[in-house]
């Protein structure tokens, strides 16, 4: 098996399943410290090395699967959006010099007209025109602007893939630490500190999924990166 463990694996697959996992584990912590204590010897190398793989793999599941109903409410992916002719979110004037430089590096872009005329074939040309934009800006040193954007987009997209989950996660992490803090309310004994403190962490943890994780934060990095794909292909050499 393969494992790579670049800067886009760790940041925008692992971490999200992270921020999924922590209330469960600070459950388990707070509730059964012993269960994270027990002895796996060898095994646990074999364990910690192939889990963040695995892991990176499960978030990217969940955010690519949601990716084509988040392009059908947006009228289609943003890079496709951007280099049609009747779009009015991105400036004209820079679509008409991508569009030149488009064709200047030997790929097809439909006229206005073209596009009028036979709009599902015009959509095909702008995604192929992406697919060949993207492989021809994978060095994340020469465009890593463009790198660290689409860093925060699959960060983005695969955190609102796994909100379901995280969600639910995090309420049965409150039930247990909740239990805990109300067992010793209970019996009417000192308010235990680590139950308490972890009850306040996954409430903050349960608010970040229901505020900060939306559909609507997930388009606005992905127009970004639509926006810093496009303008790269100024800077491709055309061919000769």
């Amino acid at each position: 098996m393969d494992m790579k463990f670049d800067a886009y694996t760790w940041r925008a697959r692992v971490q999200p399943v992270y921020f999924t996992a922590a209330p469960a584990v600070l459950a388990v912590a707070t509730t059964v410290p012993e269960g994270l204590t027990l002895p796996l010897g060898g095994a646990s190398a074999i364990v910690f090395l192939s889990l963040p793989y695995f892991m990176g793999q499960v978030a990217s599941d969940f955010g690519k699967r949601l990716e084509p109903s988040l392009w059908d409410s947006w009228d289609g992916p943003p890079t496709t959006r951007f280099l049609r002719h009747d779009n009015d979110e991105f400036n004209a004037a820079t679509r008409k010099r991508i569009h030149t430089q488009l064709r200047a590096l030997g790929l097809k872009v439909p006229t206005a007209d073209e596009e009028e005329s036979d709009r599902e074939q015009a959509l095909l040309l702008y995604d192929s025109a992406v697919d060949e934009l993207r492989r021809q800006t994978r060095d994340s040193d020469r465009f890593n602007l463009l790198h660290k954007t689409n860093i925060e987009y699959g960060f983005r997209r695969n955190l609102l893939g796994l909100k379901p989950t995280g969600l639910a996660i995090t309420t049965v992490a409150l039930v247990a630490t909740g239990w805990s803090l109300y067992g010793a309310w209970h019996d009417n004994g000192p308010v235990p500190p680590v139950p308490l403190v972890t009850t306040l962490l996954n409430s903050c943890v349960a608010l970040g999924w229901l505020v900060g994780v939306r559909a609507k934060t997930v388009r606005l990095t992905a127009e970004r990166y639509a926006q810093r794909l496009l303008e790269a292909a100024l800077d491709l050499e055309p061919r000769t």
